[in-house]
């Protein structure tokens, strides 16, 4: 009896176990089951992850691939900079049915952003390709080499649009890595997060609107949606909640699911942030260097940074003193308070937060007085004497020489006389 008791209690711990849809995750936090084969879900100030299921595995990304296009637009032209459209931009499989094109028509960089971003634009992604790197081969290799530069490790990029191709392809962590690029950049997070809005081009104007539902979440600020039949469903979508920001990812999905995909990420990685000291003013202390004097220094305030549990250990810091001219110093000195150096509060090489170091003392800096060089002054002393030296003995060459020739006068006069 007891044995059949245990053998019943073990097969209905192992059904729960297969048809529980969350597992336990560290401190009592459920761990959401996501639909979305790929999913990844990043700190948006530091990188580290939050939430992973596949995240590393290779993927297609179809029209997330856009966001990597506005980052490259954005970084290299200028405001009010026009871009035109060829016939192959405008031959690209149609995504925009909201506002036709014309060969030769132009927009300008924002007008493109805005358009790439709200309509999916694919003869717009490809225009910015063509107007940035020339052709669009060398625009793929602007792209490969700028995913890298942002945290990409397993991405291979050749098209602007996503438009399927086998060699495209990315991972969900490389892509919410690359969406981390669009924060300096408020116009593509504004783009990002626009529903509707009113265009002009060079020949016309038009009204568009973003079909996506992204919009619901009321943590969003921004996403980009992407599908073709080879990658499915896919986005990225930035959420912040209480001044946290984090850029979640869902690949190879379908719709509904992948919007309830991205709640989840949201409601499982927020809760993941916790307040830590990273810099303490009153333990923290620092030394300067100006003109061999040594000038104590203090932190201008403590740093807090609110960030994943436990990573507050794995942020360094780096003291970088100020450079003050000798004139200066010499003529002003330093005093309490003055500015002599900042702190970088650094993790995986990215400044998250800097602060200034101030000095906490007076010091006067006394000008070094202008002496002799002793050893100019020992090569004058002898070159004195020896000019002396040689004057005199010219002298006395000379009285000898002028006796020797009046004694020798004096003979001869005496001889003549003789």
């Amino acid at each position: 009896m007891v044995f059949w008791k245990k053998a019943f209690a073990f097969v209905v711990a192992s059904l729960l176990f297969f048809v529980t849809p969350v597992t336990m995750y560290a401190e009592g936090q459920l761990v959401p089951e996501v639909e979305g084969q790929f999913a990844v879900s990043i700190d948006g100030r530091t990188g580290d992850v939050l939430y992973d299921k596949n995240a590393y595995a290779y993927a297609y990304p179809a029209s997330m691939t856009k966001v990597l296009t506005a980052i490259l637009l954005m970084e290299h032209t200028e405001k009010g900079e026009q871009i035109a459209f060829s016939q192959t931009a405008l031959d690209q499989v149609k995504s925009n049915y909201q506002i036709e094109l014309q060969v030769g028509e132009t927009v300008d960089r924002d007008t493109a952003l805005m358009i790439l971003m709200v309509l999916s634009a694919n003869d717009v992604a490809y225009a910015i390709g063509e107007h940035v790197g020339g052709t669009a081969e060398n625009f793929a290799a602007m792209m490969n080499a700028k995913a890298k530069q942002l945290g990409a490790k397993d991405s291979n990029f050749v098209t602007s649009s996503g438009l399927h191709d086998p060699n495209h392809y990315t991972t969900a962590y490389d892509m919410a890595m690359i969406t981390r690029g669009v924060l300096p950049y408020p116009e593509i997070l504004t783009a990002m997060n626009t529903k509707e809005t009113t265009v002009t081009t060079s020949l016309q104007t038009a009204s568009i609107f973003n079909k996506g539902r992204y919009f619901e979440n009321p943590y969003c600020i921004g996403g980009k949606t992407g599908f073709t039949d080879e990658a499915r469903n896919t986005l990225v979508q930035l959420n912040e909640k209480d001044g946290n920001r984090i850029i979640n990812v869902v690949m190879a999905s379908h719709r509904p699911a992948i919007y309830e995909d991205m709640k989840k990420l949201a409601d499982f990685a927020f809760p993941q942030f916790t307040k830590q000291m990273v810099l303490d003013k009153n333990s923290w202390n620092e030394e300067a260097n100006y003109l061999e004097e040594q000038v104590d220094g203090e932190l201008e305030k403590s740093i807090e940074l609110v960030m994943k549990q436990n990573e507050g250990k794995n942020v360094k810091a780096v003291f970088k003193q100020s450079e003050i001219d000798k004139k200066s110093l010499y003529e002003t000195g330093i005093h309490r308070g003055d500015v002599i150096g900042t702190v970088d509060v650094m993790k995986n090489n990215e400044t998250l937060e800097s602060v200034n170091v101030l000095s906490t003392e007076d010091i006067a800096f006394e000008s070094p007085k202008k002496a002799s060089n002793p050893v100019v002054k020992s090569y004058s002393w002898k070159l004195v004497a020896g000019i002396g030296a040689g004057v005199i003995i010219v002298a006395i060459v000379g009285i000898y020489v002028g006796r020797r020739r009046r004694t020798n006068v004096v003979s001869k006069k005496e001889k003549q006389i003789s």
